[in-house]
């Protein structure tokens, strides 16, 4: 079965949306069988075969008030096995055979499971009906039919998601629908206004050496920036902090942060560096956001621009830390 993978030539941030049933397993891994409930091939559950380590996936399912809807994404890992799995197929026809089937399944393991803000849920979608169908039409009018896409115009009159297990997910319906949640939230300056919008954070890039390209922007803004302020002696580490500065006499310690994201309420903070920062003072936290990032014709990540702004004496507060995962140890067998 041929998948139309319509996405290569133009983006390397995927995206694709897991439309669950059952919420056991959400945002541990995207599970599939081979062959559908009739013998044949799907390409809801083929699809899952497409997935790469550093995808990210949206999980649809009932939210806590019964309404279907994106609950949170995960980032797919890897790698992609072959397991034996048994397994109920939906719709009337799997009711009415009532058996399950075990057989070869694609198993990919999904981890960094995030809780959306406020789920996007149907009716929340279908306010924006119009737009998100727009999405879809470009689409396929640029590279021609199926999509694979996430929502279907439903009798002419609102969108639910697909019939099917795994979708495509534009990236274009990314920027329209949310913005990606971050992992820590950074205290705000007293001085800066708060909008009422949430979830704009740094998010996490699936592109590796984009990521990689705006740390090193970042990180070059923030030489030039204490360099200019007569500092005698900079030094680069990246961890658990990023630059160690000698300025006025003080060793300060600077932790970096860069994004194309434009006037970040977030940014993603690890374990490490959020201890870090409570232990040694003076430590400052060091935000560019607005990073414009392209790739040149040879296809290196091109970097430009930023605005800076800095926390000094940065220390994060708990009620500023928005947990995503929780690490369980396992007991002794």
């Amino acid at each position: 079965m041929a998948i139309n993978n319509w996405w290569d030539s133009d983006s390397s941030e995927i995206y694709w949306m897991e439309i669950r049933q059952e919420p056991v397993g959400l945002g541990d891994y995207l599970r599939a069988p081979k062959i559908a409930g009739d013998g044949n091939p799907s390409w809801s559950y083929e699809l899952v075969s497409y997935v790469q380590p550093g995808d990210r996936v949206f999980h649809w399912h009932r939210t806590s008030t019964g309404e279907p809807g994106i609950l949170g994404w995960s980032e797919a890992t890897g790698p992609l096995e072959t397991i034996t799995w048994s397994w109920q197929a939906r719709g009337t026809r799997g009711r009415e055979r009532g058996v399950p089937t075990v057989g070869p399944t694609w198993d990919m393991p999904l981890t960094r499971y995030t809780e959306l803000d406020s789920p996007v849920t149907r009716s929340a979608l279908n306010a924006r009906r119009a737009d998100v169908l727009s999405v879809i039409e470009d689409v396929a009018r640029i590279y021609g039919k199926p999509v694979y896409a996430p929502f279907q115009n439903y009798g002419g009159r609102e969108l639910r998601a697909q019939q099917g297990y795994l979708t495509k997910f534009p990236a274009a319906l990314v920027s329209l629908l949310f913005d990606l949640p971050a992992v820590g939230e950074a205290d705000a300056p007293a001085t800066r206004k708060r909008t009422a919008r949430t979830g704009r954070g740094q998010g996490y890039l699936a592109d590796a050496e984009k990521r990689t390209a705006l740390e090193r922007h970042a990180v070059r803004i923030a030489i030039d920036h204490y360099r200019a302020a007569g500092a005698t002696s900079i030094e680069e580490l990246g961890k658990p902090y990023d630059l160690r500065v000698i300025l006025d006499g003080v060793e300060r310690h600077i932790e970096v942060k860069g994004s194309v994201g434009q006037d970040l309420e977030s940014v993603q903070l690890t374990q490490g560096e959020v201890e870090h920062a409570r232990s040694y003072q003076p430590t400052d936290l060091f935000v560019v956001d607005g990073i414009s990032a392209t790739r040149g014709d040879g296809g290196k990540v091109e970097t430009s621009g930023g605005n800076v702004r800095i926390w000094a004496e940065w220390a994060p507060s708990d009620k500023a830390l928005r947990p995503t995962h929780l690490r369980y140890s396992l007991p002794s067998s």
